[in-house]
């Protein structure tokens, strides 16, 4: 995901649920042993104790490590946080934190990707406040691996961010399946290949539009993928036409979710492992 400087363009969306983004990381995805940039925007937090305030404010941090009393970067108290965790202001109540998270944390890679980064807001001293304490509620900012080599799955253009995409709706989304890759032994020959697609509409679970059951298929010719050759298949759509059909209303499709089976299917033999839910930028529309 990429943004501009002081302005927040994305929103964190997850299966069932649509979160506005509080806090996250630049550039994405990291480099854990090079400088990033974390975030967080205040008018997005649940709790509003800091909002407008023109007080310092101050990271508290307690994952992936939290440095013990007399570290140069350990948190301080909760009554005096230490001067060297003091955020800086972007303006419009957005604040950030450059740091190498390797080496600030001192953890590997690994215990990094496999922790993610908690941490919350707070002012110097955090014990004021009409609501109790001058502070943001816990934050986390969840850090995916690079993805390395061969996918046997993948959407083209590329994520930008973890299942977030870079285009919207009204641009073109690729599917692209590679057979080389596959485990099974039952679908390494096969060439009779369909996406069972469907768009959400909204943040419930059941919020979903599809053009045909998974089972129905091979009756949508617009879910055929196309075989490249060499084991290589794909299947082009703009989700907003690809769809519109189902969703007379006009409904904003928030995400594109999929399966790749065969046109018949009678057991899980018949489909490829993994149901992959791709969110457009909504910024794109």
């Amino acid at each position: 995901m990429k943004k501009l400087l002081f302005v927040i363009t994305a929103v964190l969306m997850s299966i069932g649920k649509l979160v506005a983004q509080k806090a996250w990381a630049t550039p994405d995805p990291i480099n854990p042993n090079d400088s990033i940039t974390i975030w967080v925007d205040i008018k997005k937090c649940d709790r509003q104790q800091l909002a407008g305030t023109t007080d310092p404010l101050y990271m508290w941090t307690w994952t992936p490590n939290e440095h013990a009393v007399g570290h140069p970067l350990n948190n301080g108290t909760w009554q005096a946080s230490n001067d060297a965790l003091q955020m800086r202001s972007a303006g419009n109540d957005l604040y950030f934190y450059r740091m190498v998270p390797t080496q600030f944390y001192e953890v590997t890679a690994a215990e990094l990707y496999n922790n993610d980064i908690s941490l919350l807001l707070k002012k110097k001293d955090g014990t004021g406040g009409a609501a109790g304490e001058d502070k943001t509620e816990d934050l986390k900012i969840d850090l995916a691996p690079p993805v390395v080599g061969p996918q046997k799955v993948a959407p083209f253009p590329k994520l930008a961010k973890k299942d977030t995409l870079s285009i919207g709706g009204s641009d073109v989304l690729t599917i692209l399946y590679d057979r080389n890759l596959e485990t099974k032994d039952t679908l390494k020959d096969k060439e009779d290949f369909y996406v069972y697609a469907k768009a959400r509409i909204g943040a419930g679970a059941a919020d979903f539009v599809q053009i045909v059951s998974i089972t129905k298929v091979a009756t949508a010719p617009q879910l055929a993928m196309k075989n490249n050759g060499n084991g290589k298949f794909s299947l082009s759509m703009i989700p907003n036409k690809f769809f519109a059909s189902v969703n007379p209303g006009g409904q904003k499709i928030l995400s594109v979710q999929f399966q790749i089976v065969r046109g018949k299917i009678r057991n899980s033999n018949d489909t490829v492992d993994g149901t992959y839910e791709y969110f457009l930028n909504q910024n794109c529309e």
